[in-house]
């Protein structure tokens, strides 16, 4: 039987759960390939298209892939009873984050956003809004930390924007006011002043390696990993809904997880459809992908009982902030303008600048980026 190649990330939680159903469904040969984090964030679809069938993707690129024409919009082989499953039993809107064009161009595997992780005394006090957080870092000096690595000082900024009431887009433009922006990067300031600096440029999983290890108690948003709230590590992290500013019902958060995508190289057959489709059943979600460290995107899944009970309450604890996350935009462009925008952030913060001028700077940055 011929492989089917694909490709996923080098996190537990991105390759354990797909290797198994590649184990345990044998009615197509799967291989999964591995490749950094850094490379799924940014690394272009098109041109990992070129040598794998199957991809595991996020939503921001879509739009780039489908200009590029490397992918399979899901319309072309799912049936209408198949996506409209999909879009029933997705978390938030998974389902709908993969959409450029009118068409869907992945399946979604995996949910996520940013959530708030605590450690130690922080998890039992658990600061709700943003205003806590900040007085939590003056006295706790060095035990606070905001996800500011790669593109991740951009969607902190926007988590904290959306909790004060401001919009982000419209369309393709960045309408974001600069009162509330600014805002948002001073509250950014009050916590990074009491942080420790070499954090700055860790990813969410190298963040949550040092919060498990004991180096820091708190980070108010991150993008959750079910691996780091099991019995397998000691329940070192514990995951609740992420702090707001006032509003509960204005969280903020950015919708993260992802898609499994077919290239255009690959021509899927009834039997690849079905071994994809299995994937993403209730009842393989909710014992396979959980049992294998994933982060299901099946909503069924996540208010599980037995599945709860195996992550500490890591699906229960952050359902509401995951249901109701933002979906960022997908324009060919948007990966630079984030990519970039979150660099002026993280050395703005780095190099005291005011937040005014770092504002000023990532209005400035969006216009060099529309498609």
């Amino acid at each position: 039987m011929k492989a089917i190649k694909g490709l996923t990330w080098d996190h537990p939680r991105g390759y354990r759960p797909l290797q198994a159903w590649a184990r345990e469904d044998r009615s197509v040969n799967v291989e999964w390939d591995i490749q950094k984090l850094e490379g799924f964030e940014s690394h272009p679809i098109d041109e990992l298209a070129e040598k794998y069938d199957l991809l595991i993707v996020d939503n921001p690129g879509i739009g780039e892939a489908a200009e590029k024409h490397c992918l399979r919009p899901l319309e072309t082989f799912l049936s209408d009873e198949q996506l409209l499953f999909l879009k029933e039993s997705s978390t938030g809107s998974s389902f709908d984050s993969y959409v450029y064009a009118d068409q869907h161009w992945a399946v979604p595997v995996d949910a996520a956003s940013q959530v708030c992780a605590l450690s130690g005394a922080a998890a039992s006090t658990r600061p709700e809004t943003w205003q806590q957080v900040c007085e939590y870092s003056q006295i706790h000096k060095g035990q606070v930390a905001l996800s500011l690595g790669g593109p991740h000082a951009l969607l902190t900024f926007y988590s904290i924007s959306q909790s004060l009431g401001g919009t982000l887009f419209s369309g393709n433009d960045f309408v974001l006011s600069r009162e509330t922006g600014v805002e948002a990067l001073k509250i950014m300031q009050a916590i990074f002043v009491n942080q420790q600096k070499e954090l700055v440029n860790l990813n969410p999983i190298g963040l949550l390696d040092r919060m498990a290890a004991g180096d820091f108690e708190l980070c108010p948003a991150i993008f959750g990993y079910i691996n780091y709230s099991t019995p397998e590590t000691g329940i070192a992290v514990r995951f609740a809904d992420i702090p707001h500013c006032g509003d509960p019902a204005l969280r903020g958060s950015v919708l993260g997880g992802t898609g499994l995508a077919i290239s255009v190289r690959c021509e899927p057959t009834p039997e690849l459809i079905e071994h994809i489709m299995r994937y993403v059943s209730d009842s393989v979600q909710t014992t396979l992908v959980v049992e294998n460290g994933g982060q299901p995107s099946n909503a069924r899944a996540w208010r599980n009982v037995r599945a709860n009970a195996l992550t500490g309450d890591f699906f229960s604890g952050t359902y509401d902030t995951v249901s109701a996350a933002y979906v960022r935009p997908k324009y060919d462009g948007y990966i630079h303008f984030q990519d970039s925008s979150s660099a002026l952030i993280r050395e703005g913060l780095l190099a005291g600048v005011a937040a005014e001028q770092i504002f000023d700077s990532v209005k400035e940055n969006h216009g060099r980026f529309l498609p």
